[in-house]
């Protein structure tokens, strides 16, 4: 088993963070995106999430330098009275799902917002998910909320579950 190590992203990794993403985008509900991130794309979300301190962003490493996961903290919405909330996600790839990474990666998120003036922090589940719902409420995240077939993609509709969680 290769050692994985977990660090803050920097823009040189948007190739690396589409190599985990796309193929949610491109063969999963997990996300509602439609549209694979290029890399001048991917590069520009990172250099915006950089710029606040307020949205970080971690990619798990593995022994050969490859990204094999990411976790971050984005706006929960761009209104301003909306500023002290986020919205958390994490991706890794299937070959490296349930050793841990997904846990670690979202250590490391939480740790950072603890100190940079976040009040709660939220997450998306597209149902069904119970792996993801584990993980969150490992992390202290409660179900607040289901919006039922709000989502449509692949011919069907989708419920999404909200969690928040205390920071």
């Amino acid at each position: 088993m290769t050692e994985i190590s977990v660090r803050p992203a920097w823009p040189g990794d948007a190739n690396g963070i589409n190599a985990v993403y796309n193929p949610y985008i491109k063969g999963s509900a997990a996300t509602f995106e439609t549209q694979e991130y290029s890399e001048d794309e991917r590069t520009g979300w990172l250099v915006k999430r950089a710029e606040t301190g307020r949205h970080p962003v971690f990619v798990a490493v593995e022994g050969d330098l490859s990204i094999c996961g990411f976790a971050n903290a984005a706006p929960f919405d761009v209104r301003g009275a909306y500023q002290s909330s986020v919205k958390t996600s994490v991706f890794v790839t299937p070959e490296i799902a349930g050793r841990g990474v997904a846990k670690a990666l979202y250590g490391a998120v939480f740790q950072a917002l603890a100190g940079a003036g976040a009040h709660r922090a939220y997450a998306l589940i597209v149902e069904p998910n119970p792996a993801s719902v584990a993980l969150h409420e490992g992390f202290g995240f409660a179900h607040v909320a289901t919006l039922n077939e709000v989502g449509r993609k692949f011919g069907r509709y989708h419920n999404v579950m909200w969690f928040e969680k205390r920071l």
